[in-house]
């Protein structure tokens, strides 16, 4: 018989640059990354080394592209994508 076990993580993130996206509403962009994040969190899995304690302190989250026009919801999807992928290349300090 199996036994989960349960953790918890808290992902502060104090800055997102969106620089040339005038007029975009960041609060939607915001609320998508945090839905996506969340989810790939939950049906993905904890990357490694995360579920050990420890901090980023800033994390590179690599390139990627965004099509003009894309609508907010979607900006928000794909950042999330970036910094989870980003997550699971770091070295984590403790």
């Amino acid at each position: 018989m199996g036994c989960a076990m349960e953790v918890a993580i808290e992902i502060e993130i104090a800055e997102i640059a969106l620089i040339g996206f005038g007029g975009i509403d960041r609060e939607r962009v915001r609320a998508a990354l945090v839905a996506e994040l969340s989810r790939l969190l939950a049906e993905e899995g904890i990357p490694a080394g995360l579920s050990s304690a420890g901090t980023i302190e800033t994390l590179d989250s690599g390139a990627f592209r965004l099509a003009p026009g894309m609508r907010p919801e979607r900006i928000g999807q794909q950042i999330a994508l970036a910094l989870y992928r980003g997550i699971a290349r770091t070295v984590f300090t403790t």
